[in-house]
């Protein structure tokens, strides 16, 4: 009799064992830590206190600091439990550490929250696809674990890579400059002597005046240098007087081609100054790391009581 008692409570005793285990394997699996409903109002002091997290977990994500912005949004969402839109941008950070499954439950918790969101769809579609992944590349990690618990001496002989070689921010732009700066000093340096080479073809002095021949230079109305008589003067309209309208073509294309050779040494010389100095001062190599961060880039974020897109970049 004794012993049939004991048996029974031994047995009740394996029935509890096991029921008590299986509720702690049960407990043991992954819970949604963003999931649940808000039961509490934000004050004043933590909606600001939300916007400066999501400032800084924004400056975070954006230098590709995700540990960190998730750090900071899950601040936001704690002090503004209805700032649900925090949730896609802790989906987003998870998804850049290669994290499916808090990012899946930070998009299921979002769907919790926001059933009727304009987004909703787009959000489910992506959970999907989320799982399909973890799903399909659960055998692939199981094997390669298996593989990593074995290492061979080909992996701890591996060769490290050499950093990639640093880059000039401007590139040849300094360059072109100078190059451009150069071809307008060459065109003002011919410009320059053919034009004045026109202007002296035609020219005369006074003692010409009987050839009836080339042009005469007008400058202050009749002086000693001017052939010419006051009505003359007061007639021509320009400041040539010419007896042929060849001469005067000659002439001006000559003061012409003399302006813009003087503009061209003018400009050409400062562009080739420019370039060097540009090139010799900022133009030196940097690592491609900086240079990938001096990069302008687009993120959409959202944050409580504000959406939008974020402008990064260093100019």
């Amino acid at each position: 009799m004794w012993g049939t008692r004991a048996q029974g409570v031994s047995l009740v005793g394996l029935v509890v064992g096991v029921t008590l285990a299986t509720g702690m394997a049960m407990a043991d699996g992954p819970q949604n830590p963003f999931a649940g409903k808000c039961n509490r109002t934000a004050t004043e002091e933590d909606v600001e206190g939300a916007k400066g997290a999501h400032k800084a977990a924004r400056q975070f994500y954006e230098r590709g600091e995700y540990a960190r912005a998730i750090q900071y949004w899950r601040d936001v969402f704690n002090l503004d439990c209805n700032a649900v839109g925090t949730l896609l941008n802790i989906a987003n950070a998870y998804e850049k550490l290669g994290d499916r499954q808090n990012a899946i439950f930070a998009l299921e918790a979002y769907l919790e929250r926001a059933p009727d969101a304009p987004d909703a769809a787009k959000i489910q579609t992506r959970v999907k696809n989320l799982k399909d992944l973890q799903q399909s590349q659960t055998p692939t990690a199981s094997a390669s674990a298996t593989a990593s618990a074995a290492p061979t001496s080909s992996a701890t002989m591996r060769p490290e890579l050499p950093p990639p070689p640093p880059v000039k921010p401007f590139g040849v732009a300094p360059w072109i400059t100078v190059g451009v700066g150069g071809a307008a000093l060459i065109a003002g340096a011919i410009l320059l002597p053919v034009g004045l080479g026109n202007v002296s073809g035609v020219q005369k002095g006074a003692s010409n005046v009987g050839d009836k021949t080339g042009c005469f230079r007008i400058r202050d109305g009749i002086t000693p240098n001017s052939p010419l008589p006051a009505e003359q003067v007061a007639t021509s309209g320009s400041q040539w007087f010419c007896y042929d309208k060849d001469s005067y073509d000659q002439a001006v294309l000559g003061q012409t081609q003399v302006l813009i050779g003087k503009i061209a040494l003018g400009v050409g010389g400062a562009a080739v100054a420019g370039g060097l100095v540009w090139e010799l001062l900022f133009n030196k190599p940097v690592p491609q790391d900086e240079q990938k961060s001096s990069r302008v880039r687009v993120t959409p974020t959202v944050g409580p009581g504000m959406s939008g897109v974020l402008v990064h970049g260093s100019f």
